[in-house]
């Protein structure tokens, strides 16, 4: 007799306005908030000029839309924050950032059978990406929250806008 239990895992499936979705895992996802107060952080990138403060914490505040397509998230109601927490290393504490979300986060149970590659037209996740699943005839990138706010990928991040501006002397 063969069993046929499928391990599923939970998981939140990240809004971030005009089609672009993605996930992290269940326990990446701490808090959201709906319409925080944010304050702006003059000479930072576009894409990470604000931040939270919460509970003591100074939080950066990342838009992948405006990081990823160029285009800062249109609110449809409120502005809707999500605290994101991970770790460098198991040996490293818990970091804390924010994510600027479309809607709130859903909550998804997601299977290995799930599993999909990255279609062509996303390839703009790809160096954030762990791997991708299908919910509902869509493919969710599962994003690298620790890549995605380290130091590498905020420096290569400069060099390429940086290359796409002139110089001056």
């Amino acid at each position: 007799m063969s069993s046929d239990t499928t391990k599923t895992s939970r998981a939140w499936i990240l809004d971030f306005g005009r089609g672009m979705q993605a996930a992290v895992a269940h326990h990446e996802m701490w808090q959201v908030l709906i319409s925080p107060v944010l304050f702006e952080v003059p000479r930072t990138p576009p894409y990470c000029n604000e931040v939270l403060i919460f509970q003591y914490r100074i939080l950066p505040v990342l838009d992948i839309s405006l990081l990823l397509e160029g285009e800062k998230i249109i609110p449809t109601m409120s502005d809707v924050v999500g605290i994101a927490v991970y770790q460098d290393d198991p040996t490293q504490p818990i970091r804390y950032v924010c994510l600027h979300l479309a809607t709130t986060p859903l909550n998804v149970y997601v299977s290995d059978k799930q599993a999909c590659d990255l279609p062509d037209y996303q390839q703009y996740w790809e160096p954030l990406t762990l791997c991708c699943f299908s919910h509902d005839g869509m493919a969710i990138p599962i994003i690298d929250l620790a890549y995605l706010f380290s130091e590498k990928f905020n420096t290569l991040q400069q060099k390429q806008k940086g290359d796409k501006s002139p110089t001056t002397n």
